[in-house]
């Protein structure tokens, strides 16, 4: 083309190169550049056009829908690789680079597709924070009950520890999603276990006859290995999630990331202020606990052998369960498909047959799979629908229309409005999705077993590894078993249980590895006296937790029912794994422990001798 006058340029009507011959465009390194590389077909035809210009004068034209997007003047001969210059800013250079890599070559398919409605979206948030508020509430009842005056410092702790998880979410400028209330749940779970391990060794330092400023240094010196190295691997866990993850399971692992470093800080720091201040002005005198859970000598060692029958009957049974169901056991996140969620008004009611009618004529590969269930906390019934289509318009139209006729027949009065929640995801993208969650499964057991190997000897991270392995593989059983679907939140389940499970085993491991260094006699009489001294931690720990998930599960709506159902399975199998599985592992693995004290007696000798004392009071 030629300049005729500012503004305006006369154009041939002869296209040099189309946009079919362009390989690449892309910004350069320089502001205002684009480097552009043509196909051998496309930099000949460009040769031969420039060859015949007037270098320096005549003028090649981007043009997109009749509409000229920048016209350089040719200012050399050009072949396949070349560079458009003295574009106006970044945008320019965005929109004139996606112009020129022919998008309309390569259409546009949706792999994934979600609409929430208003009202939808409302009821689910506001089940969530009730949720969340129960469990937090239940929580801090235990603990103020059974720790008295150190259960109010715990809320001191707790209460900072939510206000810099809060602060932190706003300063991002993050959301709260369903899964990030969800990882509020497991922060709070996360902080009582810190607490619980610092009460209980307190108590043992008081019972050991030391004044309550040296019980109270004691007891927090002794647990912060244990707090740090158990809070690392979950935050481990967490962080593999954030980057493998779905969009859904973000939310998640950001508040549980933040949480973690907020509760070490909160129980580590703040708690321990309080203590000492109380204590420096006489406002703390003495402490008293309750002691539901009873100091005992339970020979766990000896029940190695039935636990491991036990526990090979449960993988054998996972096992089978896994190879029959196989693709059946895989939920549209994985294999494709459509799901829709329909929240009812109260007093309108629905039975599966009245579903199954409305959308009967669709035209669907599998039965679909219907779910009606009455949330706690919420307007009406909330039905559910599963079928292999990615044609959502038709599903929604077909639902709409029939349910709201149906509804209408049985009262001739009221509102019929529905309020949906639609959820798209193609083959091809729930492929991608299933790769990923393996990748992120084995990315967590060897991130955390690297982590055990540097903080313990080898025999011990193969004793994680053995629970890990056992608590992961029974838990994806158990929820197949129980009729679930596997989604991708029930890929952040795994991985929390794999935080939680190794949580429960670092805290046995760390009692272990003290008593070995400090005390004589047999390794499984003193590996007995580990977990026994642990013990009243790991029940008072599972059943929070356990308690704080259960209130998830009943007031957290269907979004959260299959997360919590998954992570209640975990914290069960995780408490019996860490106790019966973990240590017996360790041992077996050691040759009956002919070598494990040395190897850690060896590994200790530059260690300060206060680290190595023995525990008073057991």
């Amino acid at each position: 083309g030629k300049l005729i006058e500012p503004g305006k340029i006369l154009l041939s009507r002869r296209t040099i190169v189309g946009g079919d011959k362009v390989d690449l465009a892309r910004p350069g390194n320089g502001l205002g550049v684009i480097n552009v590389t043509l196909s051998k077909e496309g930099g000949r035809r460009l040769t031969n056009a420039t060859g015949n210009m007037t270098i320096g004068r005549d003028r090649m034209a981007v043009v997109l829908d009749d509409e000229v997007l920048i016209a350089p003047s040719v200012n050399a001969i050009l072949g396949r690789n070349f560079i458009v210059e003295g574009l106006d800013g970044r945008e320019e250079v965005r929109t004139v680079s996606n112009a020129l890599n022919n998008p309309l070559k390569y259409p546009l398919n949706i792999l994934s597709e979600r609409n929430v409605s208003a009202r939808y979206g409302e009821e689910v948030v506001r089940q969530g924070v009730y949720a969340a508020g129960a469990g937090l509430a239940l929580t801090l009842i235990f603990v103020i009950f059974y720790y008295r005056i150190a259960g109010f410092v715990a809320l001191i702790g707790l209460t900072v520890n939510m206000l810099i998880l809060f602060g932190a979410m706003a300063m991002f400028g993050a959301t709260f999603t369903l899964p990030g209330i969800a990882g509020i749940i497991l922060t709070i779970g996360v902080a009582v276990d810190a607490n619980v391990l610092i009460y209980e060794r307190l108590r043992e330092e008081m019972a050991g006859g030391k004044s309550l400023v040296n019980a109270i240094r004691a007891a927090y010196e002794k647990a912060f290995s244990a707090i740090f190295d158990a809070n690392i691997t979950t935050l481990l866990t967490a962080i593999i999630l954030l980057w493998r993850a779905s969009d859904q399971m973000k939310g998640f692992a950001i508040t549980l990331t933040i949480g973690i470093l907020s509760s070490m800080f909160a129980a580590l720091l703040v708690t321990r202020v309080f203590f000492f201040w109380g204590s420096d002005t006489g406002a703390l005198k003495k402490l008293s606990f309750l002691n539901l859970i009873p100091a005992k000598t339970i020979k766990f060692m000896e029940m190695r052998k039935p636990a491991f029958m036990l526990s090979s009957i449960l993988l054998i049974g996972s096992l089978v369960v896994m190879g029959t169901k196989r693709d059946s056991s895989l939920g549209i996140d994985f294999l494709g498909g459509s799901i829709v969620n329909i929240q009812l008004k109260e007093g309108q009611e629905l039975s599966e047959a009245t579903v199954k009618k409305a959308i009967d004529d669709l035209p669907l590969e599998k039965n679909p799979t219907i779910q009606l269930e009455q949330p706690v906390q919420a307007e009406g019934d909330l039905v559910s629908i599963k079928c292999a289509t990615n044609d959502l318009e038709k599903i929604e139209t077909k639902l709409r229309s029939g349910i709201i006729g149906i509804l209408a027949e049985k009262n001739t009065e009221g509102n019929y409005d529905i309020a949906l929640d639609n959820e798209t995801i193609s083959a091809s993208l729930g492929g991608e999705f299933l790769k990923n969650s393996f990748y992120a499964l084995g990315l967590g057991l060897l991130a955390v077993l690297f982590y055990i190997s540097l903080r313990f000897e080898f025999s011990f991270a193969v004793g994680a590894f053995a629970a890990l392995f056992h608590d992961i593989l029974i838990c994806i059983g158990v929820v197949i078993m129980c009729g679930t679907e596997l989604s991708l939140i029930h890929v952040g389940a795994f991985l929390t249980i794999a935080g939680y499970s190794i949580n429960d085993t670092i805290v046995v491991f760390d009692r272990m590895r003290e008593s070995l260094r400090s005390k004589r006699g047999d390794v499984a009489q003193v590996m007995n006296l580990a977990i026994n001294a642990t013990l009243s931690r790991t029940i008072l720990t599972s059943v929070t937790t356990f308690v704080a998930v259960l209130v998830l599960w009943i007031f957290g709506g269907s979004a959260l029912k299959d997360f919590s159902f998954a992570i209640m399975i975990g914290v069960v199998i995780g408490t019996y794994s860490s106790i019966f599985i973990a240590a017996p592992v360790v041992y077996i693995w050691s040759k009956k422990g002919s070598k494990l004290r040395q190897e850690l007696l060896d590994a200790s000798l530059d260690m300060p001798t206060d680290l190595a004392e023995p525990s008073p009071g057991k």
